[in-house]
């Protein structure tokens, strides 16, 4: 099983999408996070679930796995798994 930590990009982007879902009601921001968070823990076990950032016209080194309309763009090193940014695929990302 291998290490996930979360950049502060990445924390603030979670932190930022906990306070936009917040605004509408606690308990669906509080179940939001909770769930991309586990998703994002099946990393542990298959490191390369997401695809490669070039596949989707990113030039960077990097993967992407997706949670409902986020992007989650992570690295990965040899004793950790880096998450990178949580991004919305509505946003411009490139």
């Amino acid at each position: 099983m291998t290490l996930i930590k979360y950049n502060k990009k990445a924390q603030q982007d979670l932190e930022d999408i906990y306070l936009h879902i917040l605004k509408d009601k606690k308990a669906a921001a509080d179940l939001f996070v909770n769930k991309i968070d586990k998703y994002i823990s099946l990393l542990s076990n298959n490191q390369k679930m997401g695809k490669e950032c070039t596949k989707i016209g990113l030039k960077k080194d990097c993967r992407v796995l997706y949670y409902k309309s986020y992007m989650i763009l992570y690295k990965i090193y040899t004793n950790h798994i880096s998450i990178k940014r949580i991004i919305n695929t509505k946003q411009n990302y490139k």
